[in-house]
């Protein structure tokens, strides 16, 4: 079991090692955040990727009772990069990639 948790930490953190000689490397993941939703369910992207890398943007699942979805955010506040849906994020060297959902009132 030890050996397990030792080789699912390492793999979480993207360290591989072969033979006496270790390497890291930074593997990415998208996060989706709601950002005030009242409903629906968080959108997964379960790929990795590394540095170089373009990943594209998910479709919104989340629901704003009163609200439309405007974009993804890196800032919750949209005073980051925006993003719509099928754009593509290029992946530089960072462990996460935060994108929010911004919300406009429905008229």
């Amino acid at each position: 079991m030890r050996k397990l948790c030792i080789l699912l930490l390492i793999s979480m953190l993207g360290i591989i090692i072969t033979g006496c000689k270790t390497e890291i490397t930074i593997s990415c993941r998208i996060i989706y955040d709601g950002n005030g939703f009242t409903g629906g369910e968080r959108p997964v992207d379960i790929n990795n990727y590394n540095p170089g890398m373009k990943a594209v943007v998910l479709a919104n699942t989340y629901e704003k009772t009163g609200y439309a979805f405007k974009h993804w955010n890196t800032h919750w506040l949209d005073t980051g990069a925006s993003y719509n849906p099928g754009d593509e994020v290029d992946i530089t060297n960072h462990f996460y990639i935060h994108l929010y959902a911004i919300w406009e009132a429905d008229n």
